[in-house]
């Protein structure tokens, strides 16, 4: 962090003391403030469609009004992101939340802030890439045959392993291979698996060949839950947990705003992603959480349990920031 960043943020969190803070906050006028006097936030995250609610947040002024100048960096993984969280880089960040799990339960001191990314079965963002063709309907049909993941333990695989044994099948006879999205479709395609872990646009390319379809696996961990979220560290949310009440309260306002207009957002997620128009415009686009809840929370945490990626289980009240609970 730069000696003018400090500067800034020492400012900000005065006039937070003195009653200047956003409006969110409950102070008239945030919008008038200057540009110096708006407290430095950076964030980190994946360039994917499921960071609508704060790039939109960012680009409409709904952060400026609230009293923060934030900068959004692009990662290439969750787990990237969470490292410069932890190291105190980033001040947010947008994570996978089977990642967060596990970061909770070695200990990690990382809180849920708000949503990013909630899971709906009428329009899956994720969901198991299979030839047009294939013989698999059930989970009795995946038996002892090859699939692929983005990443082992993490939540494609948790849920492919939930909607064999929920659908017939036993899912310690699959064998599990890790695949980019990318190369996901060109491997089922060839035989190389039987099928695989795509998320969108990967997904609407794929499915716009007419050679594939879709397992919805996400259904058999719950009918809703959340994919993605936004955290911090628990250090940073005990030094400034009006900060983080107002940080959520934007990203649930501009949620609001987000899931209701998928054609007003395209462009600039087309900008932010560096996917082309056509394809955000045609793609499923990502449901975005409100505001944090542990029923979007717990089936993951249990699910985690079962399927050995965690070994012990937790209320999922353990991961939520005691600065946002009751918002």
């Amino acid at each position: 962090m730069t000696l003018d960043s400090r500067a800034k943020r020492a400012r900000f969190l005065a006039g937070v003391t003195a009653g200047t803070a956003a409006s969110l906050l409950g102070i008239p006028n945030a919008g008038a403030q200057t540009p110096s006097a708006l407290f430095p936030l950076r964030l980190g995250a994946t360039s994917s469609d499921d960071s609508v609610s704060v790039v939109y947040a960012q680009r409409s002024g709904l952060f400026a009004k609230a009293g923060f100048d934030v900068q959004i960096d692009r990662q290439n993984s969750g787990a990237a992101v969470a490292a410069a969280v932890a190291s105190g880089t980033y001040d947010f960040g947008k994570s996978s939340l089977p990642s967060l799990i596990e970061a909770h339960e070695r200990g990690v001191p990382f809180v849920l802030v708000a949503p990013a990314a909630l899971y709906d079965p009428r329009a899956p963002y994720a969901a198991v890439l299979i030839g047009r063709d294939s013989p698999v309907r059930t989970g009795k049909d995946a038996n002892g045959l090859t699939f692929s993941v983005a990443a082992l333990s993490d939540l494609g695989h948790v849920a492919l392993q939930a909607w064999v044994d929920r659908n017939g099948g036993d899912s310690k006879s699959v064998h599990f291979v890790e695949i980019p999205f990318s190369a996901v479709a060109p491997a089922v395609d060839q035989g190389r698996v039987a099928g695989g872990e795509v998320s969108e646009p990967t997904m609407a390319a794929a499915l716009a060949t007419g050679k594939f379809r879709i397992i919805n696996t996400g259904l058999a961990i719950a009918p809703s839950f959340y994919i993605t979220a936004w955290f911090t560290t628990k250090d940073f949310s005990a030094k400034h947990p009006g900060i983080v009440r107002a940080f959520a309260r934007v990203v649930g306002a501009s949620a609001t705003y987000t899931n209701a207009h998928h054609a007003e957002t395209a462009p600039m997620m087309a900008d932010y992603t560096s996917v082309p128009l056509a394809i955000i415009a045609q793609m499923t686009r990502a449901v975005e959480g409100i505001r944090l809840g542990e029923a979007q929370i717990q089936p993951l945490i249990d699910a985690s349990v079962k399927y050995g990626t965690i070994k012990r289980s937790f209320p999922a009240r353990d991961l939520i920031d005691p600065a946002v609970a009751r918002l």
